[in-house]
């Protein structure tokens, strides 16, 4: 059994690395396993970057240790308070070597089907060690645990197997223990792979290079099929959480008790900030300029800062400014839409052969590191894009942000066609008013004119009443002064004699 020797001690990148995710830098252990096939993995997945491979390895540990750090505290209070610890499946201490920074190695047990990975374990991390069997009958421990987990293994389990394992487990709790595994939930799987209806799908392949891919492959399942398994193998006495991809935001995590001391809804469970940096280039005047995203998922979550370090040193904050809709549609989450962020470090602050550390800090007080490494090696790896970004995803966001603009105009345009409108149609309207009142007005002069006309008619009439008055007055005057003279009297008097002698009248 031999260890990848790459000077771990010696490499700035590694040290830095360390120096923000160990709880005890000083005491962390670095050494891997050349047959560890998680190191490996990640090492094929980076093109054989070691370096890179390596802070894969170191940061998909501490996320696990975040993730059972969660439930620990939530149902012991702390890892001080875990009597013992039995990390079933273990591999080569992915996990266990960042555990032993929270508890004594003594009280923590490492059980895999490799003897050289228990063998490991034991040797340079100094914990206990039980080989594991293929069977899941032949798996014969003699005593208890108060915590156990079992991370990425009933994820690769058949059905055949997954129910006796999970019985196993389940039988090794103490009272007042925790059981915690992991598994890939049916989301999970090809979308033209139908779910059978009993609720789990097993396929023959994964990523062990060694084990029998019939009883060791890929396994996907449902939260219903979970629940009826644990029901029927705790007789209807165990308690059940669901962390939905509470693993590296990728597996589920259940959480299993058979004492339930404390109320699930007091797990407030939260994810680590996430991100990536797409454009690192240096500019004409040897300024580095840096672009990405970095977005958080919990619920009311949001970023806080965004921290550049060269080798340990904060050298720049930033936060999210602009949208990527690319991002918020990965995540389906609107709340990851303001995403975007860039920022430029002063020539004189950075060197290429730096270590360049970015890390998110989220509402919830959870840090992740996005990225370590060299500025000379991060400017190489993102050589193809530009520094202006003119990558897809950046024509994608000029493309939004284009389209968003034309829709924004052709509103206004629309906005500003109806309020001509609405303006032409007050101007006909103001002028048919205008026109009214000059008809108004002009009917008004007319009924004023004529007014003027009735009233000297009626003057003119007024005054020749007053003359016929007076010449009715003088007419009557006259008849009263020819009653009076002497010959109105003698002619009165002969009248008189007339119509006494029968003559004619008057």
């Amino acid at each position: 059994m031999s260890v990848i020797n790459l000077d771990l001690l010696e490499n700035p990148v590694i040290k830095a690395f360390i120096r923000e995710q160990a709880k005890f830098p000083a005491d962390f252990k670095l050494n891997i396993c050349e047959d560890d096939e998680m190191y490996l993995f990640a090492l094929s997945n980076v093109k054989d970057d070691r370096e890179r491979a390596l802070v894969r390895y170191y940061a998909i540990g501490r996320r696990i240790l975040d993730t059972v750090k969660q439930v620990v505290t939530w149902h012991f209070g702390s890892f001080e308070n875990v009597p013992s610890f039995l990390d079933f499946a273990c591999g080569y201490g992915r996990f266990t070597r960042f555990l032993i920074q929270e508890m004594p190695p003594e009280r923590i047990w490492v059980s895999d089907i490799y003897a050289n990975a228990v063998k490991f374990q034991t040797e340079y991390l100094g914990v206990n060690g039980i080989v594991s069997t293929g069977k899941p009958e032949n798996y014969l421990i003699d005593r208890k645990f108060d915590c156990i987990l079992a991370n990425s293994f009933f994820s690769h389990m058949p059905e055949r197997t997954f129910t006796s394992w999970l019985q196993n487990l389940y039988n090794l709790l103490t009272p007042n223990g925790i059981l915690m595994f992991s598994v890939h939930d049916e989301c999970l799987r090809a979308p033209n792979v139908e779910m059978p209806a009993k609720g789990i799908l097993f396929s023959p392949h994964s990523e062990s290079q060694s084990l029998d891919r019939e009883e060791y492959g890929t396994t996907y399942v449902n939260e219903k099929f979970v629940r009826e398994i644990l029901q029927e193998i705790s007789g209807g006495k165990a308690f059940v959480h669901r962390i939905k991809k509470g693993i590296c935001r990728f597996q589920d995590l259940y959480v299993v008790t058979q004492e339930l001391v404390r109320d699930f809804s007091q797990l407030k469970f939260t994810h680590h900030p996430e991100g990536y940096i797409d454009v690192a280039a240096f500019t004409n005047k040897e300024n580095l300029y840096l672009e990405g995203w970095v977005a958080d998922v919990n619920l009311d979550g949001r970023i806080e800062e965004l921290q550049v370090l060269v080798n340990g040193e904060l050298v720049q904050r930033c936060e999210p400014f602009y949208d990527r809709p690319d991002v918020a549609g990965h995540f389906q989450n609107d709340g990851a839409l303001q995403s975007g962020w860039n920022c430029y470090l002063p020539k004189n602050t950075v060197e290429p052969q730096d270590v360049l550390t970015v890390k998110a800090i989220n509402n919830y007080g959870g840090e992740w590191t996005i990225e370590t490494c060299t500025v000379e090696a991060l400017v190489s790896q993102r050589k193809s894009r530009s520094l202006l970004g003119e990558t897809k995803t950046k024509l994608k966001f000029i493309e939004t942000q284009l389209a968003s603009a034309k829709i924004e105009l052709e509103q206004s345009q629309s906005k500003l066609m109806i309020t001509q409108t609405k303006l032409e149609e007050s101007q006909t309207k103001l002028e048919e008013s205008q026109a009214q009142l000059v008809l108004a007005q002009t009917q008004l002069d007319q009924t004023q004119n004529q007014l003027v006309s009735v009233q000297t008619q009626a003057d003119q009439t007024q005054n020749q009443l007053i003359n016929v008055k007076k010449e009715l007055e003088q007419a009557q005057n006259r008849v009263l002064a020819m009653k009076t003279s002497k010959f109105w009297k003698l002619r009165s008097a002969w009248f008189q004699v007339r119509r006494s002698l029968g003559l004619a009248g008057d």
